[in-house]
């Protein structure tokens, strides 16, 4: 029995991050083309390569805070406000 409700609670973790990621990634595009910047551009200052800022809008990247941090700092806004967005998405769903 607790190991059922062990494996609940990681299913149900890593669906929330699952989510988050979604929602994180889903932010970053709407920013990236509210600046009418590319994935190239927005990488570029980022300092990452184009297909792991696609992989990251996609969601399908776990994406360190590091990294994020620079990914904010290249849509010009901060890393909080980055985070907000994303949790915001979240509880409107």
């Amino acid at each position: 029995m607790q190991e059922t409700r062990a494996f609940m609670l990681r299913k149900h973790k890593e669906e929330n991050d699952e989510e988050f990621l979604a929602n994180l990634g889903e932010a970053i595009r709407i920013r990236r083309l509210a600046l009418g910047l590319s994935q190239e551009d927005v990488a570029a200052r980022a300092s990452v390569h184009r297909t792991y800022l696609s992989d990251i809008e996609r969601g399908t990247r776990n994406i360190t805070v590091g990294m994020l941090a620079q990914v904010a700092g290249a849509l010009q806004m901060k890393l909080a406000h980055l985070t907000r967005l994303a949790e915001a998405a979240k509880e409107d769903e």
